[in-house]
């Protein structure tokens, strides 16, 4: 089995890349940066190329059984118009390559978010549910649109929606982590919006879960209990014993992210509906599980 991983140098990659190697398959990476190769496992076939851009690495994918694209610039620093173009062009661009070269013998695995359901309240959020208004709905809406685009070629298309990424080395945890520990961690505003979460382990699970399962389309790849932010800040400080005793107010989440703040204060109760209706099983469906594992 070739797998080939676009976006694999960072947390998730990480896990993947170890996940297909332990599985006997051949992992290729796409790399831009000569400077990653000295972090990069032991038995990789390193691709070196631009995402965005194209190029010789194209060539590779009509070979390839797996194709799973996870490019994308972080959203966690301060929107600036310019950074918002970054969140932007990065995803859509870096699909769109690897879609205008896929055959009918190929498997793109594309990553998208939760983001796409906007702030949804408390209503519970399936693959079905409608978009959102906000900026980042906007943008999973067409991440996923130019991933969708290949299913022209008669590939089969698999879409992931992600919700918050809990593990060991990165994700979420390596943003709020410190504020915790110093006692200085908090609920958001009212507490009351929903996280939809998973760890990291379940969602690599879920990706190769859904090559073998041979199905196609949008998944939400997130635990079945969401959790409200109030019960997640408290079970953080029970398994760190640091108080929650700081409410950040919506103002000073503005102050130091921008428009993000928006994001990180939107609820969404998403459901993995699709997912376990196919028979996926999660090693950490509650939050504490998944948690405590990450330490």
């Amino acid at each position: 089995m070739k797998v080939f991983i676009l976006g694999g140098t960072g947390f998730i990659g990480s896990y993947l890349t170890e996940y297909y190697l332990n599985k006997g398959a051949r992992v290729f990476l796409l790399v831009r940066n000569p400077q990653r190769v000295k972090t990069i496992k032991p038995g990789v076939e390193v691709v070196f190329g631009e995402a965005l851009k194209g190029g010789d690495w194209q060539r590779l994918i009509p070979e390839m059984d797996y194709v799973i694209n996870l490019v994308g610039e972080t959203i966690f620093k301060r929107w600036t118009p310019e950074y918002k173009k970054l969140i932007w062009d990065s995803r859509i661009l870096s699909t769109r390559r690897v879609v205008e070269v896929l055959t009918e013998r190929n498997i793109l695995f594309n990553a998208s978010a939760v983001g796409y359901y906007g702030d949804g309240g408390e209503r519970e959020l399936t693959e079905e549910s409608p978009p959102g208004k906000m900026y980042v709905s906007e943008l999973c809406k067409a991440w996923e649109e130019e991933a969708l685009k290949g299913e022209s070629t008669g590939a089969r298309i698999i879409v992931g929606r992600f919700g918050i990424v809990l593990g060991k080395g990165g994700g979420m945890l390596s943003v709020i982590l410190p504020f915790f520990k110093l006692g200085l961690g908090g609920r958001l505003g009212s507490g009351k919006q929903w996280f939809p979460w998973i760890h990291v382990e379940d969602l690599v699970r879920a990706i190769d879960f859904l090559y073998e399962k041979e199905v196609s389309g949008i998944f939400n790849v997130t635990s079945p209990e969401p959790v409200q932010n109030k019960e997640m800040t408290k079970i953080i400080g029970k398994v760190l014993r640091r108080p929650t005793l700081f409410p950040v107010p919506k103002f000073a989440l503005r102050l130091l992210y921008g428009e993000l703040a928006d994001v990180i204060m939107a609820s969404a109760r998403v459901i993995p509906k699709r997912l376990l209706e196919r028979g996926f099983t999660f090693k950490y469906p509650s939050f504490e599980s998944a948690f405590r594992a990450s330490m």
